[in-house]
């Protein structure tokens, strides 16, 4: 994690060695440009954002189709103080949302948990960053750029529509539904497990260090997955190029054609590669169908597993 986030965790881990934490220890929270941003919730006309920024530290972010319209809301924003309340600022053509007034010190311990809404006009680009908390959304997203860099806590989106997609976690699972892309779908997992249901983009790129990769129908140009400790689970799988390499854990791929088929090259230091499909073998290289998919997969400890 990055800017605020990034002191915030390091702030965290320093004062809980020291004993800090147990003292009630606080932070403040700093942003330039403070004197220009307006307390509490609002509602504005689309026309002029093009971009959403959100820096949040606690409580759970809902994401829902605005319909033409941006509004953004806190719970319960009329009881909390002034200096409490979320800060938002116009810059340009972006929303800039802050979780609190600048120079309101938090406390460490005990962080408060709010929780925001944001209603998204239609190719906005959303940028969010959150230290703690879930990120949730049941309506049909379709945006812009969608970026996600999130300390602690699970992701839940059932549509998504985007340019681009990038998610960095720390911690927490990531669990999408459907999802479309146009360009790249890149995620990054510390800790935490990576499940789409279906998806199809240009570029796909997973790493992931410790968590199962799972994906119920695959439709990409390049598929690329670097897992360090999880399974990894390709369901109706199509795609010209795959690469998979996996430290600890298996590795099963369904075929969503299996004429086109696919010519796998695999590796592994201790593993087995298994299908019950008509395939050629010559060494290390198995060819289902006509070859069409480029795969290779490489394990250091797990069996593979072609359907």
């Amino acid at each position: 994690m990055k800017r605020l986030f990034t002191l915030l965790l390091a702030a965290l881990l320093l004062l809980s060695a020291v004993g800090c934490i147990s003292l009630s220890c606080t932070m403040p929270v700093r942003y330039t440009n403070a004197e220009k941003y307006t307390a509490g919730n609002f509602t504005y006309d689309e026309a002029k954002v093009k971009k959403v920024e959100v820096e949040w530290l606690g409580g759970s972010i809902t994401l829902k189709n605005g319909k033409g319209m941006l509004s953004v809301s806190e719970a319960d924003s009329e009881s909390l103080a002034e200096e409490d309340r979320m800060h938002w600022w116009i810059d340009g053509t972006t929303l800039k949302i802050k979780y609190c007034k600048s120079g309101k010190k938090l406390s460490l311990s005990k962080m408060e948990k709010k929780d925001l809404t944001l209603e998204l006009p239609a190719f906005v680009d959303l940028d969010l960053e959150v230290a703690s908390g879930k990120i949730v959304s049941e309506s049909m997203l379709d945006l812009g750029r969608f970026h996600l860099e999130k300390a602690s806590g699970g992701t839940d989106i059932r549509f998504l529509s985007a340019k681009e997609v990038e998610i960095e976690t720390a911690s927490g699972g990531v669990d999408l539904g459907k999802v479309s892309v146009s360009g790249e779908f890149e995620v990054d997992t510390a800790s935490g497990g990576l499940t789409v249901d279906e998806i199809a983009a240009d570029k796909i790129d997973v790493d992931s260090a410790s968590g199962g990769v799972a994906f119920g129908r695959v439709t990409a140009d390049r598929l690329d997955i670097d897992s360090a400790s999880g399974s990894v689970s390709l369901g109706m799988l199509k795609a010209s190029t795959v690469r998979i390499k996996s430290t600890s854990g298996g590795v099963k791929i369904v075929l969503a054609d299996r004429t086109a088929g696919a010519k796998i090259r695999f590796d592994a230091v201790s593993g087995s590669f298994n299908t019950a499909l008509p395939a050629e073998s010559s060494g290390s290289v198995y060819t289902i169908g006509n070859g069409l998919m480029d795969v290779e997969i490489s394990v250091v400890s797990g069996s593979v597993n072609v359907e």
